[in-house]
């Protein structure tokens, strides 16, 4: 599946979550400093580790999984020195520490 097609079923998804509860999101991005390649088979091993397995596909800039309601952004842009993770789901709390637990797992703790 595409990219462009996995990121307009996130936003058809997240949409009709949004009319049904409202959506909860959260990101966060930090300094990147590897080649791309690196950064994919890293952020993998990151968003399997924080459970997100479900529907998963690594592009060759970006993951994506899921966890039950939430869905995993990890976006690899190395030419920009930055990576960046977008977590959305139901309860914005939850997001975030499930952002929290992507980027640990990434950053090996």
């Amino acid at each position: 599946m595409t990219r462009i097609k996995r990121v307009g079923m996130l936003a058809v998804a997240l949409l009709g979550t949004v009319s049904a509860t409202g959506v909860g999101m959260s990101n966060t991005w930090f300094d990147l400093n590897m080649t791309k390649a690196r950064c994919i088979q890293q952020a993998t091993l990151a968003v399997k580790r924080a459970g997100f397995t479900a529907n998963f596909e690594a592009g060759s800039e970006s993951v994506f999984a899921d966890q039950e309601d939430y869905t995993v952004l990890f976006r690899c842009i190395p030419d920009k020195k930055v990576a960046y993770i977008v977590v959305a789901g139901p309860d914005s709390d939850l997001a975030d520490k499930y952002v929290s637990d992507v980027e640990d797992a990434f950053n090996g703790n």
